[in-house]
């Protein structure tokens, strides 16, 4: 028997049921799914047969560096990696903890309930970013779940100071370990960047999140060698891998070698197709490599691959509203997704996909599940993409915390 519901949405559209239902929710849970008009509540949104959804997760995001562009806007990637620094040594925790509660403003808005935030932690800013992220996500806990990777952005062998100071921030409230091994300049550098942040995932028992094979350039190769060490250390779904761009353009025997290590070390994979698209593209005027990976081949081999939204105005990217729907429909464009399946687990990439990145099991639309949803004015996934924005409206257990609206007025023949 359903106790007495707290929150009632009526007649909503949900995954793999054709009529109209009635959604009960108690203490943060989906307690019921019933035939709409069945249901009662003291409090009731009606989702007018709109499409409700698990709340999207951004399963990468620099929330540390966000709204900071103003100090410093890259136009190639080589000048970001070479200036980042010099922004970052502007930084101060209010500074960070303000820039980041703008962008988590916008994300609850968007129907964003989880985000896992990249924060630098070198000698650039030391703890200052760290402290500053964990700040915001403290201030809007209520609202979106933030769990901060402690990210060595200038190295490890080139920065000897981020060792420990990952250690500290691990220590501070910290989720993951992050990498960018291609920051190195030689191989053995690499392995060691790779090696060290395991080093310290494994004192800490926390998972790695790492960026690999950013560049569109082959010759770094980076994301075999975290596939190796991951089967080494024996830390097979534990792994998160960020961008992996490179791999679009390793030859096709190459490329499905290392998917297949991928698969066999259960790592993740998160592309970042907005930012990418901008950033890469090689040196000519018609740009090739587009930023997407290799998202099919990734999800036939059985990999778990996820989207993000990556950076919002700063040294990286200068657009992004926030937007994961956006997202969802950029990931679906150019990674070539194009069947009904196809489409579908590109919002997947979006919502259940990228929330396993964070240990979370959402469960989907059912008795039982977290009542983290978004309820769309769409009335299905087609629509959601096609009528960007839309109207949104999140729930975060049980409450609602966030809403957009998109109005459209017209003077109309003979007004």
């Amino acid at each position: 028997m359903v106790k007495e519901i707290n929150l009632l949405i009526k007649d909503a559209c949900i995954k793999g049921r054709e009529e109209l239902v009635d959604i009960g929710i108690v203490n943060g849970v989906i307690a019921a799914i019933a035939d709409a008009g069945t249901l009662t509540a003291s409090q009731t949104i009606d989702a007018a047969g709109g499409y409700v959804s698990p709340s999207f997760t951004d399963a990468h995001f620099h929330l540390d560096k966000t709204m900071s562009r103003q100090l410093f806007g890259a136009v190639k990637f080589a000048d970001a990696f070479g200036k980042a620094h010099k922004v970052k040594s502007h930084f101060t925790v209010e500074d960070v903890k303000s820039r980041a509660m703008v962008a988590l403003d916008m994300a609850v808005a968007h129907g964003i309930g989880a985000m896992k935030a990249q924060c630098d932690v070198d000698y650039a800013t030391g703890l200052v970013s760290m402290e500053g992220v964990l700040a915001a996500a403290e201030e809007y806990k209520d609202l979106i779940t933030v769990e901060a990777i402690a990210f060595p952005q200038e190295g490890i062998v080139s920065d000897p100071q981020a060792p420990e100071l990952i250690r500290q921030a691990l220590r501070m409230g910290a989720k993951y370990v992050g990498g960018l091994p291609e920051f190195e300049t030689t191989e053995t550098y690499q392995e060691t960047h790779i090696k060290t942040i395991f080093d310290i995932a494994e004192e800490f028992d926390v998972n790695v999140d790492c960026h690999c094979d950013y560049t569109d350039r082959k010759r770094f190769r980076t994301l075999e060698k975290l596939a190796d060490i991951t089967i080494e250390r024996g830390y097979q779904g534990r792994v998160c891998a960020g961008h992996c761009n490179a791999l679009a353009i390793y030859e096709d025997d190459e490329a499905k070698r290392v998917i297949d290590k991928l698969a066999q070390a259960e790592i993740q994979v998160v592309v970042l197709p907005i930012a990418n698209l901008q950033m890469l593209g090689g040196e000519k005027r018609t740009p090739s490599n587009r930023g997407s990976s290799r998202i099919l081949e990734l999800l036939d081999a059985g990999v778990n691959v996820a989207s993000g939204l990556d950076n919002m105005f700063d040294i990286w990217y200068r657009f992004n509203g926030m937007d994961p729907v956006l997202l969802g429909l950029m990931t679906c464009l150019s990674g070539g997704m194009r069947t009904n399946a196809e489409v579908e687990e590109s919002f997947n990439m979006i919502t259940n996909r990228a929330a396993k990145t964070m240990n979370r099991d959402q469960g989907g639309v059912m008795v039982g599940a977290p009542a983290d949803l978004v309820i769309h004015s769409a009335k299905n996934i087609v629509d959601i993409y096609r009528m960007i924005p839309g109207k949104r409206t999140t729930i975060k257990n049980g409450k609602k915390v966030g809403e957009m609206d998109k109005t459209v007025w017209t003077a109309k023949l003979g007004f």
